[in-house]
């Protein structure tokens, strides 16, 4: 919908709305009300003040008109700007219409007042319908319109402005055009922040699709105890009655029978409602934590070099956790509440409708503060996750380096980093905390005034004898209930925009496609092990513009020990890392038997390529576990047969648990060169076609790198392998045939 359109709505509503309403208010054709009234005005016979509204709102809504139509670019973001205090106008104009139906009825019957009843009546539906009109003029400020005026070469395009660079005032418009487009992308981002919200929690709910069974029991059993509590009220009233106004303990003694049984089978239908719900969400947190899990497993490497392991670890746990914890009390915090909200509505208006219209008067304002103080906390909340995942961040780095950290006597400058994470939280927290204030003070406020003003009303009501007090009782309670079920609901919305906060930012990684997905298709028979590197040019890419390689070529034939030998930083791991298929070249290609090592298979390109890493890195598993790591049923044998080719078998079997003992966190139980043998073991055991050694021996001692290198070179000629030497020493490389 353009603007035109949206304008023109705008005009013939705000037209409609004049004619409408001074038919109304002169009963069709008595024009000289208006002179009656103005000289005469009293506001239980005047309707004067009603039709003076109408003027308002017609100057608004054709402002509104005039400023988006002269004004394409801005006029609309302005008009949105406004719209909180335009809704407040509306909701002062839909009060104040109520409170004057009420105080007519004091004068005479409704039935008595058609004009004036059907005046009221389109005042309070033109007020809705203004709101709605001005909230459809504030949203053309659309990303289309947006970026079409903004580069529209009459008004001078960002592009216009850097060509005009040798202007006297290039530099205002440069700086000038580069505001203009913060400010509308920001603007843009605003627009689309509910959509975003509903449309995350919506996917959220999609997770449980496979619950959706037991979800429609436990709102069967939410909905009879939603109903049995509303009824409770209803009963209180009566008892009361049978007391004051029949002094009666037959009477009496009925509704309370009747609460008790409501109050167990409420109870009853609450604990199955409840223990559903939590079983449901908790399957919510699996599917959700297994899903992400899976597709961090299919990120390319690249994507662990742009991320932080704290910020991972933290969407995986925290955020997870959050989102599942959050969605499943609000869920079922807010069906409980709306459902007992509406039977309390029901109830309140079948024991009197004019006391009812004076418990809603204050709703909409209690809604408008909600939705105010829910915006800005989901805001908080997202800026509080990102400083929480920094701060884990931090924590995680420190402790799984905590050696380094004490080599170095650097725990004090360590705890002073996390510290300064965490203060940079806390200052949200404070925030946080600030906001909530305002808010419960605001609601507080609110729901006082709603109280007394019932009271006092509902009093005049039972004086008058147009209710019992009994019934005034039920209402009152009702009224209480409902205004529970009300801060529910607000707490509730202001509980989910939290989980949505931490939400998008789990759904950040989820629909993350990896931009170099392993999908390889070739899986041949055979592998000979032709490794071929041609004219590679490459550059991490946290760093693209710094060209690790540039132009390297060479060949690794099969059956042959080849050594790359250069100094610290000259490409050597890298050229592992691309023969790994863990990057892709910016130029030239990769090829293992004359294919790229791309197109291969994931799972196959890795059982004949085996890589021993600089720092190899082990599982908190047993040794054997190690050794097999990704692989099934391969027997002990093959297992013993590796690690004694690896050097590996004598130290093992002076463990404590031997293959099965334990090697700690990263391999902590063990040492340096007892790492790299089970990991080159771990290499042997896949019986490999190429075997990539990265500096795989540099923590073995003399003894034991003579054990290994003595493997390497009957290697090829038993299993046609292409060991591949990538290190600096120099007894290694007097091994090597290149």
């Amino acid at each position: 919908m353009g603007i035109k359109v949206s304008v023109s709505l705008s005009v013939l509503f705000t037209l409609l709305d004049v004619v409408l309403t001074t038919v109304l208010y002169t009963h069709g054709s008595h024009l000289a009300t208006f002179g009656e009234d103005a000289l005469n005005f009293n506001i239980l016979q005047s309707a004067l003040d009603l039709w003076g509204f109408v003027l308002l709102r017609a100057s608004l809504l054709l402002g509104a008109s005039i400023g988006v139509t002269w004004n394409k670019k801005h006029g609309p973001r302005r008009v949105s700007a406004l719209t909180s205090l335009i809704l407040f106008f509306c909701l002062v104009v839909i009060t104040y219409a109520l409170a004057k139906l009420l105080m007519l009825t004091e004068v005479k019957p409704l039935s008595q007042q058609p004009w004036l009843l059907s005046l009221i009546c389109w005042t309070c539906a033109s007020s809705v319908g203004v709101m709605l009109l001005w909230i459809l003029l504030g949203k053309e400020s659309s990303p289309v319109n947006s970026r079409r005026r903004s580069y529209n070469p009459g008004e001078g395009s960002c592009e216009e402005t850097e060509s005009l660079m040798a202007t006297a005032g290039e530099e205002e418009q440069e700086v000038g055009c580069e505001r203009r487009e913060k400010k509308t992308q920001k603007k843009e981002e605003e627009e689309m922040e509910t959509t975003r919200s509903g449309a995350t929690v919506g996917r959220l709910m999609s997770f449980s699709r496979k619950d959706a069974g037991l979800l429609c029991v436990a709102f069967f059993f939410l909905v009879i105890s939603a109903v049995c509590e509303a009824f409770i009220p209803l009963y209180y009233g009566r008892a009361i009655d049978g007391i004051v106004n029949y002094k009666s303990m037959e009477h009496f003694a009925e509704p309370v029978i009747i609460l008790g049984v409501l109050a167990l089978v409420s109870s009853f239908a609450m604990g199955v409602r409840g223990g559903i719900f939590s079983l449901t969400f908790s399957r919510l947190n699996l599917r959700l934590r297994s899903h992400l899990f899976r597709t961090l497993m299919r990120q390319e490497i690249g994507f662990y070099d742009e991320n932080h392991t704290g910020d991972i670890m933290s969407r995986l746990s925290a955020d997870t956790t959050q989102v599942s914890d959050l969605i499943t009390q609000n869920v079922n915090i807010f069906l409980r509440s709306t459902i007992k909200a509406a039977g309390f509505l029901f109830f309140m208006f079948g024991i009197s409708w004019k006391l009812s219209l004076v418990a809603i008067m204050g709703f909409p304002f209690i809604g408008l503060v909600s939705q105010l103080y829910g915006d800005y906390y989901k805001k908080l909340s997202k800026q509080v996750q990102t400083t929480l995942a920094e701060a884990n961040r931090v924590a995680e780095e420190t402790i799984s380096s905590m050696r380094t950290v004490r080599s170095f006597a650097n725990e004090c400058g360590e705890e002073a980093s996390y510290y300064a994470k965490l203060l940079a939280m806390y200052q949200l927290n404070k925030k946080e905390a600030l906001a909530y204030a305002c808010y419960m003070w605001s609601s507080s406020i609110s729901e006082l005034v709603l109280e007394v003003s019932v009271l006092y009303y509902g009093g005049h009501l039972v004086i008058t004898r147009q209710m019992t007090s009994g019934n005034l009782i039920s209402f009152f309670i009702y009224m209480l209930e409902l205004g529970e079920c009300l801060e529910s609901i607000a707490s509730v919305y202001t509980g989910l925009m939290q989980g949505v906060g931490a939400a998008e930012k789990v759904f950040e990684y989820l629909d993350r496609e990896p931009k170099h997905p392993a999908d390889g298709t070739e899986a041949p028979d055979t592998c000979a092990g032709l490794v071929e590197f041609k004219d590679v040019t490459f550059a991490y890419p946290t760093r693209p513009d710094t060209d690790v390689l540039k132009g390297v070529s060479f060949t690794l034939r099969p059956g042959e020990v080849t050594a790359l030998v250069g100094p610290s930083g000259s490409g050597k791991s890298s050229c592992v890392s691309l023969l790994e298929n863990f990057y892709l070249p910016q130029q030239g290609q990769v090829l293992l038997d004359g294919k790229p090592v791309h197109t291969f298979q994931h799972d196959y390109l890795h059982s004949r390529v085996a890589l021993v890493g600089q720092e190899p890195a082990l599982f908190a598993r047993s040794v054997e576990d190690n050794i097999t790591y990704g692989l099934s049923d391969v027997s002990m044998e093959t297992v013993v047969q590796a690690a004694t080719k690896a050097n590996a078998h004598d130290f093992i079997t002076s463990l404590p648990e031997g293959y099965e003992t334990g090697v700690g966190e990263k391999g902590t139980q063990l040492s340096g060169g007892q790492k790299q043998r089970v990991a080159i073991a771990r290499a042997l055991v896949r019986n490999p076609r190429v075997l990539i050694l990265d500096e795989a021996t540099s923590a073995l001692d003399a003894e034991s790198e003579h054990s290994v290198s003595t493997q390497r070179p009957g290697l090829p000629r038993v299993t046609s392998k292409t060991p591949c030497s990538l290190h600096f020493c120099s007894f290694q490389i007097q091994n090597c045939n290149y």
